[in-house]
Formats: structure tokens, sequence, C-alpha cells
């Protein structure tokens, strides 16, 4: 399936934020989701469904000093 993931058209196989997530291999502690413009908290990852053309944005958290 296709989706925008940020700002970019990507063809997924997944079916939920949670394993786009992990697909990604992302730090989870580490990031916001955004799924169509809404922030997802994260114990409802699993359960956020992605559908066709969807868009989602990962942003990333960095400290520094």
């Amino acid at each position: 399936m296709e989706i925008t993931l940020n700002g970019e058209v990507k063809k997924v196989g997944v079916k939920n934020i949670y394993d786009l997530v992990k697909s990604l291999e992302l730090d989870s502690d580490g990031v916001v989701i955004l799924h169509n413009d809404e922030i997802v908290k994260k114990d409802l990852w699993q359960g956020s469904h992605l559908n066709v053309k969807d868009s989602v944005e990962v942003l990333y958290f960095v400290s520094g000093g």
C-alpha cells in the first residue's frame, strides 16, 4: 500500500503505526507520530491502522546542550 511518509510517497507492507515504526527501525522512545495530522499516543500505535493514501509524519526529539 502507498502512504505519504514525511512528505514522500512510499510503499509499505505494514498495517499499523506500531509495525511501521518497527519496520523503520526507529527508537520508539525518541519519536512522535502524526497520522493524518493527528498526534497518536504510543499506547495506541497497534490499533492505529494505516490506509491507502494516509499521511504519516515521524518527528524525532534530539537533546543537546
